[in-house]
């Protein structure tokens, strides 16, 4: 979940490890109220209690908000909601895994690309959720979700929000340009509208933090089906499928179509200013737009990530978080209680959701009426439904514990690439050499 001014970067220092902010959230959209849940009478005399559990941004208010329909369920669990910083929690549970889960809470929450970080380098330092139950929601929450919470067979992480990725677009700007949101299916099309709205306004495209940013190219590759990795854990770095989407990418910035901005200000900058015609990214950048940029309403629309090739996938994934239980909690077990509930009770999600915009993976959620709602900001279109209906096509990919390593090379391939004109392919072969000197995994072509 990327908490709402954008920085998280934090330290793994006990294991040497950068983790950097991946997630989707963390944006507010108080414009609605709670739907129907699913909270049901009836616990039993161990369920009683008190647990801690650690969050940050826009998690906690979410969280603090799902207790009392918790609550109602569950009258003798109490539960505290501590407000850590992203970067802070990721180094307290580093700390506290070392040390053998001293002074860790009863659960945290984690982003779905760090937990392969965390799972790889402490095997057992999350409780087993599979023995408590988790496998059951296995058919209920969406596919994607899952790989980055299952290590060695057993699910340790609670899936929480998806990040469902869309073009948002300034329909002004379009407009102006006289470009067609729906003519957009491949990403030459893409291109193409980019040169025309660069002709006729004289705004960029998108917004890339070009030395350090790898979104565009993340979801560019998820849409087809791969990460930096197969599915045996060796690195493709190298092959067609990444070329062509770096490829992509350089033939946007040599056409003047990138506007290189520095991180996530840049990019939220470029959003409030107008210098960008359209931003490629997660559902969860809608409440963004909404809390940083109020003065845009009714000039958004959103459509899905251009395809490489007319009729090809346009789904993809960029974010989402999950909840952990420390293997050392003296509570482990109504600490499941509260993440179950918070994570697959309608009534809660659709809160969560509603008020939050903090995007459901539970499938049940999406026959709500509420993405079919109008959505006064985004041109009174029901843009929500889009996102649900995108998630059962997103594929899943192997992400591995290396991830963020990989994203850094492969940052540093885009630098030189965008910013130097080095060659496409010979620049990310030997960044796939470098990462592979550095995790000692296979290069594969």
């Amino acid at each position: 979940m990327k908490n709402f001014k954008g920085k998280l970067i934090g330290t793994l220092a006990a294991v040497g490890l950068l983790v950097s902010a991946c997630g989707g959230g963390g944006q507010q959209e108080a414009q609605a109220q709670p739907g129907a849940g699913t909270t049901t009478a009836g616990t039993n005399a161990q369920d009683k209690g008190e647990i801690t559990v650690w969050a940050w941004d826009i998690a906690v208010k979410g969280l603090n908000d799902v207790i009392p329909l918790f609550n109602k369920k569950y009258p003798d669990i109490k539960v505290k909601i501590d407000e850590v910083g992203s970067s802070d929690a990721y180094d307290k549970v580093t700390a506290g895994l070392s040390a053998g889960g001293a002074g860790l809470p009863d659960a945290v929450l984690m982003e779905s690309e760090v937990l392969p970080v965390y799972t790889s380098q402490f095997p057992d330092g999350f409780a087993d959720l599979s023995a408590m139950g988790a496998d059951s929601y296995k058919e209920k929450i969406t596919a994607t979700k899952w790989p980055q919470s299952i290590s060695k067979g057993k699910i340790v992480a609670f899936p929480w929000d998806l990040g469902s990725t869309g073009v948002f677009y300034r329909t002004d700007i379009f407009e102006a340009a006289g470009v067609k949101a729906e003519e957009i299916e491949t990403w030459d099309d893409f291109i193409a509208a980019g040169k025309k709205i660069k002709e006729k306004t004289g705004k960029a495209m998108l917004p890339v933090d070009i030395s350090n940013g790898t979104a565009l190219i993340s979801m560019m590759l998820n849409q087809e089906g791969i990460s930096y990795f197969d599915n045996d854990g060796d690195i493709i770095l190298g092959s067609d499928k990444v070329t062509k989407a770096m490829a992509k990418i350089k033939e946007m910035n040599d056409a003047g179509l990138i506007a290189n901005v520095q991180g996530w200000d840049g990019t939220v900058t470029a959003t409030k200013n107008g210098m960008v015609a359209t931003i490629p990214y997660g559902v969860w950048y809608s409440g963004t737009i909404m809390d940083q940029a109020p003065e845009t309403k009714g000039k958004w629309g959103v459509f899905l990530l251009p395809a490489f090739e007319k009729g090809g996938n346009r789904a993809s994934n960029n974010g989402g978080s999950a909840l952990v239980i420390p293997a050392a909690s003296k509570n482990k077990e109504i600490a499941y209680k509260f993440v179950e509930f918070a994570l697959t009770d309608t009534e809660a999600q659709m809160l969560l959701m509603k008020k939050y915009g903090l995007f459901p993976s539970l499938l049940e959620t999406y026959k709500d009426p509420f993405f079919d709602a109008p959505q006064e900001f985004f041109g009174n279109k029901p843009i929500f439904r889009m996102f649900a209906d995108e998630s059962a096509a997103i594929p899943a990919v192997n992400d591995t514990n290396d991830y963020q390593r990989a994203a850094k090379h492969v940052a540093d391939a885009q630098a030189k690439i965008l910013l130097s004109q080095a060659d496409v392919k010979a620049t990310l072969d030997e960044a796939a050499e470098l990462l592979s000197v550095e995790t000692q995994r296979k290069v594969k072509q």
